[in-house]
C-alpha cells in the first residue's frame, strides 16, 4: 500500500518529482565523477626505475620532529663503508643527484640528473651493471638523452652545475630506463654541493642472500637510517614528487567529493522537504479518509527512496564519462600521478546512492512530519494559507547554526594556514544552513526592503511585495539555492584572485631590479658574479627558492604544520635591498648574515606575520628546519610585511649551502647604476651566453612570465569550481522551477479575475528579481565574511580582491537562472486553461 500510495503521489504531482529527481541526478552524477577521479589517483602505482634493481635501500627519515622535510634528508656517506663491510653485502653505493643542464650545438639543451658514475652499477637496464671508467673531464650519458642532443662516444657537450658551465668529453653511453648524466665519483660528489650526504645508500646481495635477511643485517648497522624493502617505499624514495602529486590530487578530489556530498545532501533535503510540502492538501486529504501518520510518514520515505534509487542508476553512465572528460584533460596536463588508470568500480556509485538516501529520507520525514500529526481541517487548512514565520525549535537551531559558523569564522578561518582552507567549505555550508533554518524571516525582511522600490512600479510592484510576504516560506526555498552558488562560487573565486592579486602586487612592489636572469635548469653561482663586472652594473642578487619548517627560538621548539617559502640570496644584505623592497619594519637587510657573522648560526630576515606566530622578533632567534631536516637557530635581524611576494624567510645562500638537492641559482637580480640602457643588455647577455637557455628580461616581462607559470593551476581550479559550482546552480534553478511549477492554481485564479499574461509576467519576473537580489545579497556577505580572515590570514591584505567584473558576472549569471527558472515554467503555465488550472496540479 505504502508504495502504491507513493507511485500515486509522483504521478499527481509530476513537476515535484523532476524537481526532486533532477537535483538527485546531479547530486549523484558529481559524487560518482569525484570518486572515480579520487579512486584513479588513488590506485596511481610508479614502480621503482632507478632502484628496481636494488633489494635493500637505505635512507634517512624523511621527517623533522614529526613533520615532512621540505627536500630530501639525507644519510651521511660513511654509512656505505660500513655496511658494505658486512658478510653478506656484494655491494653499498651512495647515491645523489643533482641537476645540471646539458647542451651540444645548435640542439636545445636538455635538463637531467648527475650522479657519481659508480651508480652504474645498479641504475643500468637489467643491473649490477659494470661502471665505465671515466677520467676527469670526460661524462656519460643515457642513451636517450645522448639522441636528443644528437652526440655520440667522443663528442663534446657542455654541462652547467653549480660550478659553472665548462665541456666535458662523452666517454660512454649508458642503457638506463632514467635520463641521467654521469661523472667520475670525486667529481659529482663536489658537483652535488653536499659531498659528505648521500641521498641514498644502494645496498646489493651476495649470491643466494635472500632481501628479508639482507635487510635485517643492514639494520643492525644503520642506527637511526631507514631500511627500505618494498616497491612502494622505494618508489617513494626514487620519486618524492610522485607522493607529493599523489596526496595532492587525492586531498583536491577528496575535498571535491566530500563538497558535493555535503551540497547534494543540503540541496536534496531541501528540495525535498520542498516537494513534500508541496502536496500538504493531499496529504491532508489522506488524512481525511483515515490514514494513519506513520502511513503517511512511510510514504513520504517510500517516495523519497523510489526517487532516489531511480536518479542514481541514470547517473551512473553520465557520471563516469565526465570522469573520463576530466580525466583526460588533467592527464594531458600532467595533473594526474604517473600511472593513474581511469576504471569502472561501484563503490562511488555506492557513496552516491547512501548520499542520495541520506538526503531524501529524512528530508521527506522531517518534512511530512508536521502534515501527519496536523487534525485533517488543520492541514488543509495550512495548505490553502501558507503558515507565517517559523516555530521557536527551527528559530533556536538556526541562531546557533550561525553563532556556530562566526565563532569558527573569527577562531579557525582567522588562524590561517591548511586548517583554515579545510574548514572554509565546512563554514560556509554551517552559514548556508543557518539561512535555510532563518530562511523565511530573511525572504520576509528581503521583501520589505527590496518592496521599497518595487512599488514605484505600480499595481505590478504592489502585487510581487504582497505575493512575498503572503509566501515568505516558499521565497525562502528559492532564495537558499541562489545564495549558496553566489556564496560558493565568490568564496572560491575571490580565496584565488586575492592571492594571485596581492601576491603581483607585492612582487612589483618588492622588485627593485631592473633585469631578471633565468634559465630553464638553473643557473650556476658565480654567474651573479660575472654578472656584477658588467658595466652599468649596481648590484647582483642570486635568487634560490626553498621551503622550510619553523618553530619558536627555543632549544625545544618543534616546527609548525605548515612549511614555509623562503629566499637564500648570494652576496650581501646590502645588495639584496638594492634589487629587493620586502618593506622592512624593524631591523635591517643589512644586518642579514650568513654563521660566523656575529651569531652562531647566522640572521634572517622574517616576514612579520611569520615572526607574530613563532613569537620573536628582531634581535631573538628562530627556530629553522632546513630542506634536509637540519635544524638551526639563527637570531632574527629584521622583519618586514611582503611576505607574500618575496617570501617568508630571507637568508643567506652560505647558510643553506649543502643542504639543498639543487645547489643552482633559480634567478638573479640585475640592478642598473642609473637608468637601463641597451648596452647594459648586450652586456648582461654576453655574460650569460655560455650558460645554456640563460635568457636577460626586464622585470616586468619577468613578472608576467611568472603570471603564466600558474596557468595549469588556474585550470585546476576552475575546474573543480566549475563542476561544483555548476551542480549548486543547476540545484538552483530546479528549486526556483519546482516553487514556480506549485503556483498554477495561483496562476489560473489571477487570469480568471481579469489579469492579463502580460501583467502576470511582470509579477512574476518582478517575484524572481527579489529573490534573485535577496540571494545575492545574503550569498555576497556570507562570501566576504568568510574571505576576510582567509585572505589576511594568508597575505596580510586587511580586504579581499574582487575584479571588478566578478561581481557583475555572478550577478548576471544569478538573473540568467533565476529568470530563466521562472519565465520558462510560467510559460508552460500560461498555455493551462484558467479553468483547468484552478483544479488540476502542475
Amino acid at each position: 500500500m505504502t508504495t502504491g500510495l507513493a507511485r500515486a503521489q509522483i504521478r499527481s504531482r509530476p513537476s515535484a518529482f523532476v524537481g526532486t529527481f533532477v537535483a538527485l541526478l546531479f547530486g549523484a552524477l558529481v559524487i560518482i565523477c569525484c570518486g572515480h577521479l579520487l579512486f584513479a589517483a588513488a590506485d596511481a602505482d610508479q614502480a621503482p626505475r632507478r632502484y628496481a634493481a636494488v633489494p635493500v635501500l637505505v635512507t634517512a627519515d624523511p621527517e623533522a620532529a614529526g613533520r615532512p622535510v621540505p627536500d630530501r634528508a639525507r644519510v651521511d656517506v660513511s654509512l656505505a663503508g660500513r655496511i658494505a663491510a658486512l658478510p653478506q653485502v656484494k655491494a653499498a653505493i651512495a647515491d645523489t643527484a643533482f641537476p645540471v643542464t646539458v647542451s651540444a650545438g645548435h640542439r636545445a639543451p636538455v635538463v637531467a640528473d648527475g650522479r657519481p658514475v659508480s651508480t652504474v652499477r645498479f641504475a643500468a637496464a637489467g643491473g649490477d651493471a659494470t661502471p665505465p671508467a671515466l677520467a676527469a673531464g670526460r661524462l656519460a650519458l643515457d642513451a636517450g638523452t645522448a639522441r636528443e642532443l644528437g652526440v655520440a662516444r667522443g663528442a663534446t657537450v657542455r654541462v652547467t652545475a653549480s660550478e659553472g658551465t665548462a665541456s666535458y668529453r662523452l666517454g660512454a653511453v649508458v642503457d638506463s630506463p632514467q635520463p641521467g648524466v654521469w661523472f667520475a665519483d670525486a667529481e659529482a660528489w663536489r658537483m652535488s654541493g653536499h659531498p659528505s650526504r648521500a641521498d641514498a645508500i644502494a645496498v646489493l646481495p651476495k649470491p643466494g642472500v635472500p632481501a628479508d635477511r639482507l635487510a635485517d643485517q643492514v639494520r643492525k648497522a644503520a642506527g637511526s637510517a631507514r631500511v627500505l624493502t618494498s616497491a612502494g617505499d622505494r618508489n617513494a624514495m626514487e620519486n618524492p614528487d610522485f607522493s607529493v602529486l599523489q596526496e595532492n590530487t587525492i586531498g583536491m578530489f577528496g575535498a571535491m567529493g566530500g563538497l558535493s556530498l555535503y551540497i547534494a545532501v543540503f540541496v536534496v533535503a531541501n528540495t525535498m522537504a520542498l516537494s513534500i510540502s508541496q502536496r500538504q492538501r493531499e496529504t491532508a486529504l489522506l488524512r481525511g479518509i483515515g490514514a494513519r501518520p506513520a502511513q503517511i510518514r512511510r510514504t513520504a520515505a517510500a517516495e523519497a527512496s523510489l526517487v532516489a534509487v531511480l536518479a542514481v542508476a541514470v547517473a551512473v553512465v553520465p557520471g563516469y564519462l565526465l570522469a573520463r572528460v576530466l580525466f583526460d584533460a588533467m592527464e594531458s596536463r600532467h595533473l594526474m600521478p604517473p600511472g593513474s588508470r581511469l576504471e569502472f568500480t561501484w563503490i562511488p556509485v555506492a557513496v552516491a546512492a547512501f548520499a542520495g538516501l541520506l538526503a531524501a529520507v529524512p528530508g521527506s520525514l522531517i518534512a511530512s512530519f508536521r502534515a501527519a500529526r496536523s487534525r485533517p481541517a488543520q492541514a488543509l487548512g495550512e495548505a490553502a494559507v501558507p503558515r507565517r514565520g517559523i516555530g521557536p525549535i527551527r528559530l533556536l537551531i538556526g541562531l546557533a547554526a550561525l553563532a556556530g559558523a562566526v565563532l569558527l569564522t573569527v577562531t579557525v578561518l582567522a588562524g590561517g594556514g591548511t586548517t583554515a582552507n579545510n574548514a572554509a567549505p565546512f563554514v560556509l555550508l554551517l552559514f548556508m544552513v543557518a539561512v535555510s533554518l532563518l530562511g523565511p524571516l530573511l525572504a520576509r525582511l528581503a521583501t520589505e526592503v527590496l518592496g521599497l522600490p518595487l512599488r514605484l512600479t505600480g499595481v505590478t510592484g504592489e502585487l510581487a511585495t504582497l505575493n512575498g510576504r503572503a509566501r515568505a516560506r516558499r521565497m525562502s526555498s528559492a532564495i537558499v539555492p541562489v545564495a549558496l552558488v553566489v556564496a560558493f562560487g565568490v568564496t572560491k573565486v575571490g580565496q584565488q584572485t586575492s592571492l594571485s592579486h596581492e601576491s603581483r602586487v607585492q612582487s612589483e612592489a618588492a622588485l627593485s631590479a631592473d633585469r631578471v636572469v633565468e634559465a630553464p635548469g638553473g643557473l650556476p653561482q658565480d654567474l651573479a658574479e660575472r654578472a656584477a663586472r658588467v658595466p652599468g652594473v649596481a648590484a647582483t642578487t642570486g635568487i634560490t627558492d626553498l621551503g622550510l619548517l619553523v618553530g619558536p627560538g627555543d632549544k625545544g621548539a618543534r616546527p609548525g604544520k605548515d612549511s614555509v617559502q623562503a629566499r637564500a640570496f648570494t652576496g650581501a644584505g646590502g645588495q639584496l635591498a638594492r634589487n629587493l623592497d620586502p618593506d622592512v619594519v624593524s631591523g635591517s637587510l643589512s644586518a642579514v648574515r650568513p654563521a660566523g657573522g656575529g651569531a652562531a648560526a647566522g640572521t634572517v630576515a622574517v616576514e612579520q606575520r611569520v615572526a607574530d606566530r613563532v613569537d620573536t622578533a628582531v634581535g631573538r632567534p628562530i627556530t629553522l628546519w632546513l630542506g634536509d631536516g637540519t635544524r638551526i637557530r639563527p637570531v632574527v635581524a629584521a622583519t618586514y610585511k611582503r611576505g607574500t611576494g618575496v617570501g617568508d624567510v630571507l637568508l643567506p645562500q652560505a647558510t643553506v649551502a649543502g643542504h639543498l638537492t639543487s645547489p643552482l641559482a633559480d634567478r638573479i637580480l640585475v640592478r642598473a647604476d642609473g637608468s637601463p640602457s641597451a648596452g647594459l643588455d648586450r652586456g648582461l647577455e654576453s655574460a650569460v651566453s655560455g650558460t645554456p637557455g640563460a635568457t636577460v628580461r626586464t622585470a616586468r616581462a619577468f613578472t608576467q612570465a611568472t603570471e603564466e607559470d600558474q596557468e595549469q593551476f588556474v585550470w585546476l581550479e576552475a575546474m573543480a569550481l566549475g563542476v561544483i559550482t555548476g551542480f549548486a546552480g543547476i540545484a538552483a534553478a530546479n528549486t526556483l522551477a519546482m516553487v514556480t511549477f506549485e503556483r498554477l492554481r495561483e496562476v489560473s485564479m489571477l487570469r480568471l479575475i481579469g489579469m492579463t499574461p502580460r501583467r502576470l509576467r511582470r509579477v512574476v519576473r518582478l517575484e524572481a528579481l527579489t529573490v534573485v537580489l535577496a540571494g545575492l545579497g545574503i550569498g555576497m556577505v556570507i562570501a566576504l565574511i568568510i574571505l576576510r580572515p582567509l585572505v589576511q590570514a594568508a597575505t596580510g591584505a586587511s580586504f579581499p580582491y574582487l575584479p571588478p567584473a566578478l561581481p557583475a558576472v555572478v550577478a548576471a549569471i544569478a538573473l540568467v537562472v533565476g529568470l530563466s527558472a521562472t519565465m520558462l515554467p510560467l510559460r508552460r503555465l500560461l498555455r493551462v486553461r484558467p479553468t483547468e488550472g484552478v483544479t488540476r496540479r502542475a
